[in-house]
């Protein structure tokens, strides 16, 4: 008991706290080991070839279309997300719409082949889409704003080019069971240069369908002269301004090149018919 008395007392009168630099140096001794410990080592596989341990893998084109199609389930099943029950007409007249414009621009149309249309139950005017060909217009914009077929067959036309061609602000979405119209939105919009490209490809896709490319312009006129309907859909007034202007400025430049192409000036009375049903709700 008295030699454990004397080594403990030997022990405290030989131990000394450590010093402020030795603690400084202990501490970015053990940053430096636990930055390491997070570093991917190459390693060799089997035939020589290197791999990164837990390697990151960027999401792939494929990837990134997959992930945004799939956001169509949980969209639809958002509290307050209502569709319209097409019937066989309504659904027969636009699916021949789409197929008119993806048939006679099939060297525009790599992998899309047909699409489908889906009627949002909403009073606000809009339109947007994913990839894979899933389109949706809303039940406001149909009623109160398409006053042509050919008008309708432009803002096919601008959805069906950008979930051709995957443009869209890439982003991931985390998924939690539902995705409010808003969010929704926010995913199609896109930049003004970006904007103006799905543009001048769609006014050529209208015209080469046959129809008349003066309601493209009048599209976005109408949505200028609307700013406040149309707000949801384009998020910035000042937008939709200059996107009138520099359309504008396309078309004059490329009048010419319209002429060979024979334009339905009249709607077909497919297109009346589809419009009534949805105003009046009988479809």
């Amino acid at each position: 008991m008295k030699s454990l008395q004397v080594f403990n007392l030997h022990y405290s009168n030989h131990t000394h706290r450590p010093s402020l630099k030795a603690g400084v140096y202990y501490f970015f001794l053990f940053l430096l080991v636990a930055s390491c410990s997070t570093v991917r080592i190459p390693i060799k596989d089997s035939k020589g070839g290197s791999i990164v341990k837990n390697a990151y893998s960027e999401m792939s084109e494929k990837d990134y279309k997959d992930h945004l199609a799939s956001l169509k389930t949980p969209f639809l099943a958002t509290p307050g997300a209502k569709t319209l029950s097409q019937g066989h007409v309504t659904k027969r007249y636009l699916d021949s719409l789409v197929s008119e414009i993806i048939s006679t621009n099939e060297i525009f149309f790599k992998e899309l082949k047909t699409a489908n249309v889906t009627i949002l139950d909403s009073e606000s005017p809009l339109h947007f889409s994913l990839p894979k060909g899933e389109l949706f217009l809303s039940r406001g914009l149909i009623s109160k704003y398409i006053k042509h077929e050919s008008m309708l067959v432009s803002i096919l036309s601008f959805e069906l080019v950008r979930s051709e061609r995957l443009i869209y602000p890439k982003q991931t979405i985390i998924p939690v069971g539902y995705i409010p119209l808003e969010r929704m939105l926010s995913l199609n919009r896109l930049e003004l240069e970006e904007k103006m490209e799905v543009h001048k490809w769609a006014h050529y896709l209208t015209v080469r369908s046959g129809y008349d490319g003066e309601y493209y312009l009048s599209w976005l006129q109408t949505q200028n002269r609307n700013t406040a309907d149309f707000i949801l859909q384009v998020g910035d007034a000042n937008l939709i301004n200059r996107e009138e202007a520099l359309f504008k400025a396309f078309v004059i430049k490329n009048s010419s090149d319209d002429d060979d192409v024979l334009a339905k000036k009249t709607s077909s009375k497919n297109f009346y018919t589809f419009i009534n049903s949805i105003r009046d709700g009988v479809l």
